[in-house]
């Protein structure tokens, strides 16, 4: 009698089921394996932020002030000069290089120099001029970009250098060339001289820096900015204006024109590129009542991030925390206040210096 012979493989029926199996595992498991990868990349912007926010302390030690959201040479108005000045319109990136590790940096941009068949003065040219021509604005500062925004690491040799990261200018609509800019409810005003002496709300209750997505796509509200057709004309009063731009089938997305400014020019100190508010909470709408983005007289710009539910802020005693963006805001619908208490809730308490709001639980 013949013995049966030993099966040495699987049937199809069971190879079904291991795979069947194994696809249930990985579905299991891959959202887990994102959060821990998206909970690795927050901790990675908040170690960012608070290096930024160090790096402000440690500026305020050597000038007892904070480096100003907007400074820098030459005429604000006068377009004849932009090869041969900064025009007042560079950020607070450029003061902070030698706290971040950058003041080789910082030394070539400080200083004159040749290049192209040019010869630039200390600070060089106008920040917008690209790195063809002028190369130290092509120079990207890594702890300028967060690792959940992949649009702002694609960067390009002809590129000026790229930012995820913002200073604070208030609780109040934007508007860069009023006289009041260059004392905001906030920190960081245009050739300001802030410093933690005017902050009389306490350190721990203000906001110094946060986050903004890079503006890939222009009509999307975390990434894009709003531009122009602000109901009241030229001016926003209330920051509610910027609400009625999103569309109402698409509550992710702009009707009408948008920009994608944000994020383009880390060493320009306009708001829309460099400095955010707090009149809406973070991935808020966006807008200004300009269309060019040189004629900030109404700009409202709330944090934007890819981390889910809010945005990371740094405050002013160089503390980090992580901001919901169900953080209560109070009435968009109310106009702006120069004085006294913020009408945007916590939010706008968080923004303004000395608004009397000392005890702000967030």
């Amino acid at each position: 009698m013949w013995k049966s012979a030993k099966r040495l493989g699987f049937t199809l029926v069971e190879l079904l089921v291991v795979i069947a199996i194994i696809g249930i595992l990985i579905a299991l498991l891959l959202p887990a394996v994102q959060a821990a990868r998206e909970a690795a990349r927050r901790s990675q912007c908040t170690n960012n932020l608070k290096q930024l926010a160090l790096a402000v302390h440690n500026y305020h030690d050597s000038y007892k002030v904070f480096p100003p959201g907007m400074i820098g040479t030459g005429d604000l108005w006068s377009g004849g000069l932009d090869w041969i000045s900064t025009r007042d319109r560079m950020s607070g990136f450029v003061s902070l290089m030698p706290y971040v590790e950058q003041s080789a940096l910082y030394d070539q941009i400080s200083g004159p120099l040749s290049y192209g068949g040019r010869e630039f003065p200390p600070f060089g040219p106008v920040p917008w001029i690209g790195p063809n021509d002028y190369p130290p604005w092509g120079e990207q500062i890594p702890a300028l970009l967060c690792p959940s925004d992949g649009n702002a690491a694609r960067k390009t040799s002809s590129e000026i250098a790229k930012n995820n990261y913002r200073f604070c200018v208030g609780d109040a609509i934007c508007r860069d060339y009023a006289g009041f800019s260059t004392n905001p409810r906030g920190l960081f005003g245009r050739d300001c001289k802030i410093g933690f002496r005017d902050i009389k709300d306490g350190s721990s209750n203000t906001a110094m820096l946060s986050e903004r997505l890079y503006g890939e796509h222009a009509d999307v509200v975390i990434e894009g900015i709003a531009a122009g057709g602000i109901p009241s004309g030229t001016t926003l009063v209330a920051p509610a204006g910027c609400l009625a731009r999103i569309d109402p089938v698409d509550p992710t997305r702009y009707s009408g024109s948008a920009e994608n400014w944000p994020g383009r020019w880390a060493y320009c100190g306009q708001t829309v590129w460099t400095r955010f508010n707090t009149c809406l909470p973070p991935n808020s709408a966006s807008c200004t009542a300009s269309t060019s983005g040189w004629w900030e007289d109404s700009a409202v710009i709330p944090p934007t991030s890819n981390h889910p539910g809010g945005a990371v802020l740094a405050l002013g005693d160089a503390s980090v925390r992580f901001i919901s963006e169900t953080i209560d805001a109070g009435d968009p619908t109310l106009p702006e206040v120069r004085s006294g208490r913020s009408p945007y809730g916590v939010w706008g308490a968080l923004g303004s210096k000395q608004g009397g709001e000392p005890e702000t639980e967030f």
